[in-house]
């Protein structure tokens, strides 16, 4: 009898007891980013990032692939766990110092995102490519 009644009292204990989980402090999910009261700062930030990985792609893209040792690779974006999001071909033709100071801004920026609004990533790990090979005068990942 005393074990049931012991049951009993840790059953009700259990039930009246509040969750510790607040939901506002829980990552969210892309969908649900928070925003300023004016609601446009999240669509100006992502437009910024739009702007400027176009920017970064024109440049990756504006040489063409003849000789596959003329190319680089470098991670663009950041996941929320670390590592680029992915990794970009360009030629070392190109204004290499303004290409990587634009590469390291969007990375810098896609990582302060991560952190002001909590996001997750998968967590995946990107494997830098090994080669590049030219076809088509574009730069392919071996």
């Amino acid at each position: 009898m005393k074990k049931l009644w012991f049951c009993l009292g840790i059953i009700m204990v259990s039930f009246s007891c509040k969750s510790t989980i607040n939901p506002d402090t829980l990552p969210k999910p892309l969908p649900e980013r928070p925003v300023d009261s004016a609601g446009n700062l999240t669509q100006q930030e992502s437009n910024e990032m739009e702007n400027l990985k176009s920017e970064i792609l024109a440049m990756a893209k504006s040489e063409k692939c003849t000789n596959p040792a003329d190319w680089k690779t470098i991670g663009l974006g950041a996941k929320a766990c670390g590592g680029p999001v992915s990794y970009i071909a360009y030629s070392n033709k190109i204004d290499e110092v303004k290409f990587l100071e634009k590469v390291n801004l969007y990375n810098q920026r896609a990582a302060d995102y991560n952190k002001k609004y909590n996001l997750v990533s998968d967590c995946m790990l990107v494997m830098q490519p090994e080669n590049i090979v030219c076809e088509n005068e574009k730069p392919v990942f071996k």
